[in-house]
């Protein structure tokens, strides 16, 4: 009963869907069976009918992604066409000596009317058509779906980052960003179709040739030795019919080559191809002008056939001054409208000039003007390398910076904000260098302007240019204005990545997972909402734990979610306790064992009550203020003490203690939980951090 009743479900059959059985079915008919000459002329007619209705869809689409069907239907269109040429060589192989309509009407047709009766014309006419197809459209076309499916593999990672960008400028919605990645999928199949498609009609080329000597030696042949016709007559019957069949097939062999290079060299206007040429010949009437000059000049040159030039030339300078008129009229209507209400419009504050607020903003003096242009430092080039980079890393796409000057600032100062806020800023002076202090420095400087790193915040110097090998010579590392300021984004990037995530960067991410892993990211958006991904997402930034491995990360909060309650800090210990081995190699680098510090035994007792107090207060995993400050002193204790002997600072605690530990010396001294570290890791501990010094 199910069964009937899944049966009755199912809708009836239409033409549509029966369409492609009968092209193949009508195909296999063509290869293993006789058929008919009334047959046979009809589907030469729909062969052509086709061709031509091929054709002019081509003319009318507007984008090559329209007509994603075409690589499918030129595969159809060739295979029935060869089809076609095996039923017709079968045809006039066992009937060509009755005369000239062995094969049907249309091949006697194209046979006698088309050349004339003369088999020399038609051979001609064959080769020139196969030379035309072959050597000039085919390739052609060949070569440009070629290369346009390179240039779209190559351009796709690119154009689906700029869909990101305007995702998180707030210029698309999620349903457009997925209808342009949509879009892109479809060029990029079409195009990579199109590319082995256009082989098929190469093959059919060089097939119609071979089939054309075929039927030619085969009729002498029969012609001669079985049906006992004089060489003359076998020659000029049966090569007047392969000659018929060879242009019969060629017309809409050409007509559909003709259309797959019209669809490849298309270029995206929102018009079809008439409307196009039309749009970008008329802004140009000066063309027209100077082709009916020449023409003109063509037409009056003695011995010429001056009609046909002249009138030529008379139509396109008609048309010349018609669109210069036009385009008079057009500039005077304008005119007259008056420039004051475009001026006003422009005056005008929209919603999104008031609201509107960068998500990444950069404010800059008016002596900081020359490092944004193509000259000195290329300042933006600089920020969108960082921020690229610092992208890549971290695992999301950061929004771009958006510069702007402005008079409450000094004219050689700059800042950084958030969503309006500021987030850091400083000084710098174009022309000039900053020579950065370090441990290799012998003797200060004494030349140039005292000032602190803005990045790090250790003494630093501007410097002329000229003052550059005495200070390489004392031991100072020296950048640019440009690289300086560079230097303190890339740390404000790490200070605030956090923060940069938005709603809309984490619906890319779902969305990338979505395409590799639909179901996951189905049960992912099902079990927990965006708010709470983006915190635990949040929360690993804030870390320095990258993102990228999102998929692993959807993983651990799926399973986190089923086995308990859905709390951030619970999900947060899932997720890293997952990401471990990662989180682990990022601080032991090459080395095989990892070296760290841990907490004085004290300390962590002390940490330990605090936080099971503040939990049964109900007041979550805070530490008291006197041990925060006694934690604080011990984290800064054991961070120096660590890169004093050339390690990487790194604390190891309790998993219950981490996220309340991290969260007061996270900015210090880098914390990680034991379960975090595998077992396959040595662990050597190295530092104790107490408040008092060093155990």
């Amino acid at each position: 009963m199910a069964d009937a009743a899944i049966l009755q479900q199912r809708p009836a059959l239409n033409a549509t869907q029966l369409a492609g059985p009968i092209v193949i079915l009508l195909v296999l008919v063509m290869l293993v069976m006789p058929l008919p000459p009334v047959a046979i002329s009809f589907l030469f007619a729909l062969n052509i009918a086709a061709g031509l209705v091929i054709l002019a869809a081509s003319l009318y689409v507007h984008s090559p992604a329209e007509f994603s069907s075409f690589p499918s239907v030129l595969l159809a269109t060739t295979l029935m066409r060869l089809a076609l040429n095996v039923a017709t060589a079968r045809a006039i192989l066992l009937n060509g000596y009755t005369g000239p309509g062995a094969a049907g009407h249309v091949i006697e047709s194209f046979g006698q009317f088309a050349v004339g009766g003369n088999y020399v014309v038609g051979g001609i006419i064959f080769i020139i058509l196969i030379i035309i197809n072959f050597v000039v459209v085919t390739k052609g076309a060949s070569r440009v779906a070629e290369v346009s499916a390179r240039f779209m593999l190559d351009s796709l990672p690119g154009r689906q980052m700029a869909i990101d960008a305007e995702i998180n400028a707030g210029i698309l919605s999620p349903q457009a960003a997925e209808r342009r990645r949509d879009m892109l999928r479809r060029e990029a199949d079409f195009f990579g179709a199109m590319d082995g498609a256009s082989k098929f009609v190469r093959g059919d080329v060089v097939a119609a040739m071979i089939i054309l000597v075929i039927n030619m030696l085969g009729g002498l042949l029969v012609g001669t030795l079985q049906q006992g016709l004089p060489l003359a007559d076998a020659a000029r019957t049966f090569t007047l019919l392969t000659v018929g069949d060879g242009l019969a097939a060629q017309i809409p062999s050409l007509t559909i080559s003709i259309a797959a290079g019209l669809v490849v060299t298309r270029v995206a206007t929102g018009e079809d191809i008439g409307q196009q040429i039309k749009s970008q010949v008329s802004r140009y009437p000066q063309a027209l002008a100077i082709g009916a000059a020449i023409t003109g000049a063509i037409g009056i040159i003695p011995q010429m056939a001056h009609i046909p030039f002249l009138l030529l030339a008379a139509a396109l300078g008609y048309l010349s001054r018609r669109i210069s008129v036009q385009a008079a009229q057009a500039a005077m209507d304008g005119s007259a409208a008056g420039p004051s209400a475009p001026a006003l419009e422009n005056k005008t504050d929209t919603m999104v000039d008031v609201t509107g607020v960068d998500p990444l903003g950069m404010n800059i003096g008016f002596a900081l003007t020359p490092l944004v242009g193509p000259g000195e430092g290329r300042l933006l080039n600089r920020l969108t390398a960082v921020r690229q980079r610092y992208g890549r890393a971290m695992g999301f796409l950061v929004p771009a910076v958006h510069i702007r000057d402005s008079s409450e600032l000094s004219a050689h100062g700059y800042r950084f904000t958030l969503r309006g806020a500021v987030i850091g800023g400083g000084e710098a002076w174009p022309g000039q260098w900053l020579a950065l202090e370090g441990p290799m420095v012998v003797e200060k400087l004494t030349i140039g302007r005292a000032v602190k790193d803005p990045a790090f915040g250790q003494p630093a110097v501007w410097i002329p240019q000229s003052v550059i090998p005495m200070a390489e010579e004392l031991g100072y590392t020296v950048v640019d204005a440009a690289s300086a300021i560079a230097t303190h984004f890339a740390e404000i990037l790490k200070r605030n990545g956090a923060e940069l995530l938005g709603r809309p960067q984490v619906e890319g991410l779902m969305s990338r997972l979505a395409e590799t892993t639909p179901r996951l990211a189905e049960e992912l958006r099902s079990n927990l909402s965006m708010g709470l991904i983006r915190q635990v997402l949040q929360a690993l930034l804030a870390e320095e734990v990258p993102i990228r491995d999102f998929e692993r990360i959807a993983e651990a909060l799926l399973e986190a979610a089923d086995n308990g309650p859905k709390e951030l800090d619970r999900l947060l210990a899932a997720v890293r306790l997952r990401l471990g081995r990662f989180i682990v190699t990022q601080f032991a680098g090459g080395e095989p064992t990892l070296r760290v510090a841990v907490l004085q035994q004290q300390l962590e007792e002390l940490i330990t009550k605090s936080l099971r107090a503040a939990r049964d207060s109900g007041l979550g995993q805070e530490i008291e203020a006197e041990i925060a400050g006694h934690l604080r002193q011990a984290a800064e204790n054991a961070a120096r003490a660590l890169r004093g002997r050339g390690i990487k600072p790194l604390l190891v605690v309790q998993g219950a203690l981490r996220r309340a530990v991290a969260r007061t010396v996270g900015a210090t001294l880098p914390v990680i939980a034991l379960e975090e570290i595998p077992e396959t890791m040595p662990l050597q501990v190295v530092q104790t951090a107490a408040p008092g010094g060093a155990a």
